[in-house]
């Protein structure tokens, strides 16, 4: 006897078709149709002179020891007596013992030389063979005893999984009318596909009838493993020649192009979505012979199997759109992409211009291409992509949202630079995803720049899609409400200008855009006049318009988070009156984006007005139950986080004007926490790193992940701060993960020395930085001359800062032919690590949730949000403070403490006031009285073992 490991995991289900190169050998099995009892007992016929052949091979001893050896091995527990057989272990047990004894009893001797006995014992034995799992064999069972017979035996002893061609009856799949019948039979061909190499032969009539009546079963078995073998995207070679072939002659149909650049590669868009598309501008009936011309190119494939038609790129077309279109979707030849931009720099008056942002094909920073905005009145769009044109950098979606914290305003002390023109607003999206980028121009300004972008004909038209929300917004709701669709969007979400008459995606879409453009006009007419009544309508109006759309995003599954950029924050340190415009915006802009479950958060807490608490769905309030926001924010700046203290006074006095039933405990109703979070701490710099981690599967171990934040924290942030941009983090780390799935400290170090010198390693002098970061990124020693020459600076610049260099713990000279040189060396832990808490400011700049709280002691009822919308999570980690709780009860007088602002300067950074000043000490504050008997308190810290507060 020989025991054969198992063979190697090679099954499945491939299509074979004229445009792939799999043969049909192996057993073929023609005319497969729906029923099973057709041709699975002819396959196990054919399949039975092989199965006695691996069994003869693995062992030649009596057929009852030799079976119940292979039972053992694909079926372990056959033999327990305290486990019950099921029909499926009975046929698979009765199987094996058949078609041993058929291998080793009676092989290949001739039928007529056996007595009548074992004549009639082959037939039966041969019967049992073939007939499981079919409902006829020993004990009628189903398709589990053919997965525990067969399949696991070949699964168990074949070398390679043997190949089983099946030509499928065209006729008996097309007309079939059970469609039961037809999904048995596809579930026995995936049972068969986990132990043999099972290749579909079907025309591409059937290939389109099981795609639209078996999508399920299509998309797993075929989409998946078909895609290798009989997709479009391998039919042409992918060169950038055939790519120019197939879209040269578009020069004349600037319709089909604009439809080809705004495909993906990596989802599909429906009809009905490219027809509401303003980037497309296609009549709804000229959408489906555009596609159908694309589809001949082999440029875009068409998904047929749903209620709509979804088409996107192939990868020759995703070739085409990146090598022979431009930012205008113009042709251009692949050739002149790849000149020089000095050679190719087109004259204005040209059909096609080329973009500023690609000139000389170099790619900018991050922070630079944010920042060139290009002018709005003259070519540039107000809402632009975050990223498009070739040249943009990388990752920038993931650059903005990984700092985030969600349900949270986040701050930042960011080195930005100005927008080119602040009338900007920037949108991104993934499936799941949307982040707007702004800047900070005064609260109308602001709201009308935040209106506008949410509600923009690129958001309406590639992210609130009418296949994302529904024809008549069906499909954000998940058949677990008990009101209908409108109801919910306008009783609960509370969305505005959505009457009767707006109930279909197009008619809603006509009155947002309608209203959106007579607010951004009175936007424009009102920023700086001094029509107060005027100018408060028009901000109730806006905020309204804001909240409706957030609501919308958040009820069609979309994540919402607003970066808002504040570059100028000396202004707020030198100004008071612009420091509180800023705190109130965002305490009264985020107030109103809460919700739960299907019900806005504002109308249940903060809402007096009769006539609008009248037009409320009924809701329950499960026992301490929370709050979502449809937004969160980050707000980034010079030195932002010294307004901590400032936007948390000013959400702690915005909490405390809860509706006076909510209040004296009338009604009840969940707490809503908006905390306030440093970015750049300790805690905040470990979450980014965890949240980089688990997204790119990065393998560091907890120390190793320490040992990064504490390389982060040194890297990015001024001298003795112990703070770190976290946007810096982000791109050092995305660019070390480009060269490894997990990156050393050595590797993450050298990318960050790839940032520009004011953003990596501020502590050191300009110079100092380029001589370090050079020998980072080095690939050996450097001597003097080679030092100066690739980090560009003076020999006397050299001369005085070499001495700042050579004492950093990675540098170190070596001697190479007699010359002194630098290298660098492999970082080291330290003996000792510093407790977490050594990283933290002194005053621990950890942010504090506001919370405006109710206790409920109204029981869960069947219209309240699910447990994983209303539960939160655990506040108590090291970047948050304790709440700030509304009390029933006035608790009088309570002082809380405020970080001053400060205006001196003496950082190499711009626009940069923070850190350089000692601590200043803290001082306290009353806060003011409300009108409602109740009081913002902070809850007492509590001392914890190891040092932190609690």
């Amino acid at each position: 006897m020989r025991t054969r490991q198992p063979a190697a995991r090679k099954r499945g289900v491939r299509l074979v078709s004229h445009s792939t190169e799999i043969s049909t050998e192996g057993i073929t099995c023609p005319a497969v149709s729906p029923r099973l009892t057709e041709w699975v007992p002819a396959l196990l016929a054919k399949l039975r002179p092989y199965t006695e052949q691996i069994i003869r091979e693995y062992a030649t001893t009596d057929p009852w020891r030799t079976s119940s050896q292979l039972l053992a091995k694909i079926l372990p527990a056959w033999h327990h007596t305290d486990n019950p057989w099921t029909d499926e272990v009975a046929e698979a047990v009765a199987y094996t013992r058949a078609i041993t004894t058929l291998a080793l009893t009676y092989g290949d001797e001739p039928t007529k030389t056996r007595s009548p006995y074992h004549q009639r014992r082959h037939a039966d034995l041969t019967d049992t063979v073939t007939s499981i799992g079919t409902g006829r064999g020993p004990v009628n069972a189903d398709l589990g005893a053919l997965a525990k017979g067969p399949v696991a035996l070949h699964r168990e002893l074949d070398d390679q999984p043997r190949t089983l061609t099946l030509l499928l009856d065209g006729d008996a799949w097309t007309n079939l009318t059970d469609r039961r019948t037809g999904v048995r039979a596809l579930a026995a061909i995936a049972v068969l596909a986990d132990g043999f190499d099972v290749r579909l032969v079907a025309s591409p009539r059937v290939r389109r009838h099981l795609s639209k009546r078996y999508p399920k079963w299509s998309e797993c078995h075929l989409d998946l493993t078909a895609s290798r073998d009989r997709s479009p995207h391998t039919d042409h070679a992918k060169t950038v020649e055939a790519a120019w072939e197939a879209i040269r002659d578009l020069d004349a149909e600037p319709g089909k192009r604009r439809l080809l650049g705004n495909l993906k590669t990596e989802y599909d868009r429906s009809y009905r979505d490219l027809t509401t598309d303003h980037a497309i501008d296609v009549a709804d009936g000229t959408v489906s012979r555009y596609v159908l011309d694309l589809e001949n190119r082999d440029l875009v494939t068409i998904d047929r199997r749903g209620k709509h038609n979804t088409v996107q790129l192939t990868d020759l077309g995703n070739l085409a759109v990146k090598q022979c279109l431009d930012d205008n979707n113009d042709l251009v030849h692949p050739d002149q992409r790849r000149l020089d931009g000095c050679l190719t720099a087109t004259p204005q008056q040209s059909t096609s211009t080329v973009s500023p942002r690609r000139a000389g094909g170099e790619t900018p920073t991050p922070d630079e291409w944010v920042a060139a905005t290009g002018d709005p009145d003259a070519d540039a769009d107000y809402i632009q992509w975050l990223s498009g044109p070739a040249n943009a950098p990388s990752n920038l979606h993931e650059r903005f949202t990984t700092v985030a914290h969600d349900d949270a305003i986040t701050l930042v002390d960011d080195q930005l630079h100005a927008f080119d023109d602040g009338r900007v607003t920037y949108l991104s999206h993934t499936n799941e995803d949307t982040h707007v980028v702004l800047q900070w121009g005064g609260p109308l300004a602001t709201l009308g720049r935040l209106a506008g972008a949410l509600l923009s004909e690129k958001a309406l038209s590639k992210i609130l899609t009418p296949s994302r929300l529904g024809y008549e917004f069906e499909a954000i709701d998940d058949d677990t409400q008990a009101y209908p669709t409108d109801r919910i969007l306008r009783r609960g979400h509370q969305v505005g200008w959505y009457s009767d008459a707006e109930t279909t995606y197009g008619a809603w879409r006509d009155r947002i855009t309608t209203v959106r453009d007579r607010l951004l006009a009175q936007v424009a007419e009102l920023t700086g006049s001094d029509d107060t009544a005027a100018r408060a309508n028009l901000f109730e109006n806006l905020h309204g318009l804001i909240a409706s759309a957030t609501q919308l995003y958040h009820a069609a599954g979309i994540d919402l988070t607003t970066t808002l950029r504040v570059p100028d924050t000396d202004a707020l340190a030198r100004n008071p009156a612009q420091r509180q415009a800023l705190c109130e915006f965002l305490a009264k802009t985020a107030l109103k984006q809460s919700v739960y479950g299907i019900h806005s958060g504002y109308r249940m807490l903060f809402e007096d007005r009769p006539a609008k608490l009248c037009r409320r769905l009924p809701t329950e309030t499960a026992h301490d139950a929370t709050m979502d926001l449809t937004m969160s924010w980050v707000v980034a700046g010079p030195t932002i986080t010294e307004l901590h203290d400032d936007i948390t006074a000013a959400l702690a006095s915005e909490l405390t004007t809860v509706r006076e039933a909510i209040a004296d405990g009338t009604e009840t109703a969940p707490t809503l926490e908006i905390p306030v979070v440093d970015g750049t701490t300790y805690p905040a710099i470990r979450r980014v790193i965890d949240e980089v981690a688990m997204t790119h599967d990065a393998q560091w171990t907890p120390r190793e992940r320490q040992r990064l934040v504490r390389l982060c924290l040194r890297s990015f942030g001024p001298a003795d701060t112990h703070q770190a941009c976290p946007y810096d983090v982000v791109v050092s780390l995305l660019q070390s993960l480009n060269e490894s799935q997990t990156p050393t400290l050595a590797a993450v170090e050298r990318a960050a020395a790839t940032l520009p010198p004011e953003r990596f390693r501020p502590d050191l002098t300009p110079t100092a930085t380029k001589l370090y970061a050079t020998l980072l990124c080095a690939d050996g020693p450097l001597g003097r001359s080679e030092l100066i020459e690739q980090a560009d600076i003076s020999a006397s610049s050299y001369d005085r800062r070499l001495s700042d260099v050579r004492d950093l713990d990675r540098v170190t000279p070596v001697q190479q032919g007699g010359h002194r040189r630098w290298a660098t060396t492999t970082p080291t832990p330290r003996p000792k690590t510093p407790p977490v808490t050594a990283w933290l400011p002194a005053n621990s700049d950890r942010p504090a949730p506001l919370v405006t709280y109710r206790q409920s002691t109204t029981p869960a009822g069947p219209n309240s949000p699910d447990p994983d919308r209303t539960g939160r999570d655990d506040r108590s980690g090291w970047d948050r403070h304790p709440p700030l709780s509304i009390t029933t009860k006035p608790s009088g007088n309570t002082a809380h403490t405020t970080r001053p602002m400060t205006t001196t300067n003496t950082s190499r950074q711009p626009n940069s006031h923070a850190h350089q000043l000692p601590a200043t000490q803290d001082h306290p504050n009353t806060m003011p009285p409300t009108t409602h008997p109740t009081t913002a308190v902070a809850t007492p810290q509590t001392q914890l073992p190891n040092g932190g507060d609690q």
